[in-house]
């Protein structure tokens, strides 16, 4: 049986870079133990897959990570008949239909008034200014809950996410969390019961239309999208765009060719993951790559090391606007999906979704902000264990400058469409 590695997942050159460590367990051909967590963590894709697949290997770590802070339990923690129904509620409020009726306007007009205050300063940093209100400010769309007091809900979320996502909370962070699970829950219960006598055409409406669910249950599946679709969607513009602008050769394709940008998310999403960790606990002993794992062990899927096996992605450190459009015989393993959205029954209902959301704001972003480089100074730096992403995303391009046109009417004007 091989050796199982020392290494601290906690150690801080592990979460400043964990990208190395990938290669090493990559070419160790590992599953990694660690201690600290008395947790098994399996980084190959064909093991990563097989599990997440498997009903050998079952969701319970969330019923002590998660179940706490939602209140009930959550749609991964379902299975049969009752995650197939709720899962199903799920896509109708986020189906192609609702998206171009009633969620597309909604996400272009949020997109662009965040933009406006910047537009004119010709910098802005994508996370902070624009990327964190626009997740927060989206999901309350998709669930139909007022956005007065967005940041807020904001601080809420965050303090949700630490318990699920942090592996060494202190009690007090711990406390933290729950309360702010309790003020989200007493924000939401009100407005459940406003949608059970007025629906509308928002998701908790349909969770309220005679699906039998009681209060708790539709609280949960209502904290649980709004941590799913908050958590990960301004690590993933960022991520994207820095990508891009590290490749000005792909940017520029990009800016061309628009049918391009579903590409450059979803090699966002294989290369840069934005969740990187998935838990499950085995129902029985079984051996994966050699390695004998005994009944009710807490498991880790490493989606980052699984997303840049060498043995299934060619040249997997690379970013590669064209991979899933690569079709000769030799690139055949390029087009193998990624797992960022999880696979199996429990993947994430909303993928579709999040791209076509992600999709509409970027190019407007791409329209609006001309000349998009980073700014003078910038380093870019990425963080976080269980969900990656940069802290900050410091970005210049040519402001717009208001211009009077004859007719009396602003006419606005890149600085570099002045100058010529």
């Amino acid at each position: 049986m091989a050796k199982l590695n020392s290494f601290s997942i906690l150690d801080p050159k592990f979460i400043k870079n964990p990208y190395d460590f990938y290669d090493a367990l990559h070419k160790q051909d590992l599953v990694y133990f660690e201690q600290s967590q008395n947790s098994y963590f399996i980084g190959k894709y064909k093991d990563v897959e097989a599990i997440l697949k498997s009903s050998i290997f079952n969701t319970k770590p969330l019923t002590a990570l998660a179940e706490p802070v939602m209140g009930d339990r959550v749609l991964a923690q379902m299975e049969g008949e009752e995650h197939a129904c709720k899962r199903k509620l799920i896509m109708q409020g986020l189906s192609r239909d609702y998206f171009n009726r009633y969620y597309e306007p909604m996400i272009r007009k949020i997109t662009e008034n965040l933009l406006q205050p910047y537009i004119e300063k010709g910098n802005i940093d994508i996370v902070n200014d624009f990327g964190r209100d626009y997740a927060v400010l989206v999901t309350l769309t998709i669930l139909g809950l007022p956005s007065d007091n967005y940041r807020d809900i904001a601080e809420w979320h965050k303090g949700i996410a630490s318990f699920i996502t942090q592996f060494d909370q202190t009690e007090p962070e711990k406390m933290h969390s729950l309360e702010c699970s309790q003020k989200l829950i007493r924000l939401l219960n009100p407005i459940i019961e406003q949608r059970r006598r007025n629906p509308g055409g928002d998701i908790i409406s349909i969770f309220c239309q005679d699906t039998g669910m009681s209060m708790s249950e539709i609280t949960a599946l209502c904290l649980n999208i709004l941590l799913a679709a908050i958590e990960p969607a301004d690590k993933i513009l960022a991520m994207m765009l820095n990508h891009l602008i590290s490749h000005p050769s792909m940017l520029d394709a990009v800016l061309k060719d628009r049918s391009l940008v579903r590409d450059a998310f979803e090699e966002t999403l294989r290369l840069t993951s934005p969740v990187q960790l998935i838990p499950r606990e085995t129902s029985e002993d079984v051996t994966i790559s050699g390695i004998d794992i005994p009944k009710g062990a807490l498991i880790f899927c490493m989606i980052g090391a699984a997303n840049r096996d060498p043995s299934v992605f060619h040249k997997p450190n690379e970013f590669d606007l064209y991979r899933r459009k690569n079709t000769t015989s030799q690139q055949k393993a390029n087009r193998k999906r990624h797992l960022a959205f999880g696979a199996g029954t429990h993947a994430c209902a909303a993928a579709a979704f999040s791209l076509s959301q992600l999709e509409v704001s970027s190019n407007i972003i791409l329209d609006r902000l001309s000349n998009l480089r980073f700014a003078d100074n910038y380093h870019y730096q990425e963080t976080g264990v269980y969900t990656r992403g940069p802290s900050k995303l410091l970005l210049s391009f040519d402001p717009i400058i208001p211009s009077i046109s004859r007719n009396g009417a602003p006419d606005l004007k890149t600085t570099s469409e002045t100058m010529k």
